[in-house]
């Protein structure tokens, strides 16, 4: 059963943040998404998709890995509401200087591998769906190597 709030175009009304994709699968017409997780918003999280893994009728699966300074989710669902409530919560990945610690910002010249990977899958799609407002007091936080990484990259 998909809920009846999922068109096959997938018109649904949910939020940019995180990000869903709507796929046909052998369970039909499902959301995937991906997204990562602070280690402070991991338990509700879990708490939430644990609670609706046996709703009658529909069908939740996810994962989660310790991953880019929190957990990665990994879920497919076909329930909208389980996706909304997700987007109510307002989630937010750890900020690029706690994802990757050990990386001197003021020395990347181009994004490779898990920085390339978490920056364009998992990191953009929230930069992109934040207010102005949450984008300042973000880089707020930043140091200059950050700041100027934003500049080159975003």
């Amino acid at each position: 059963m998909v809920d009846q709030h999922v068109t096959p175009d997938g018109a649904s009304g949910l939020a940019a943040y995180p990000f869903k994709e709507l796929v046909n699968s052998r369970q039909g017409l499902v959301y995937h998404s991906q997204f990562v997780v602070t280690d402070d918003d991991l338990p509700r999280v879990l708490s939430l998709l644990a609670t609706h893994a046996s709703d009658a009728g529909y069908f939740t699966h996810h994962e989660a890995r310790l991953e880019f300074g929190g957990s990665v989710i990994e879920l497919v669902t076909n329930s909208v509401v389980l996706l909304q409530t997700l987007d109510a919560m307002r989630l937010r990945p750890p900020a690029p200087w706690l994802a990757f610690p050990d990386i001197d910002a003021g020395a990347i010249g181009s994004l490779q591998g898990s920085l390339d990977y978490w920056w364009n899958w998992l990191w953009m799609p929230y930069w992109n769906s934040a207010s102005p407002e949450e984008r300042e007091q973000l880089l707020a936080q930043a140091s200059d190597d950050w700041r100027e990484f934003f500049e080159f990259h975003v």
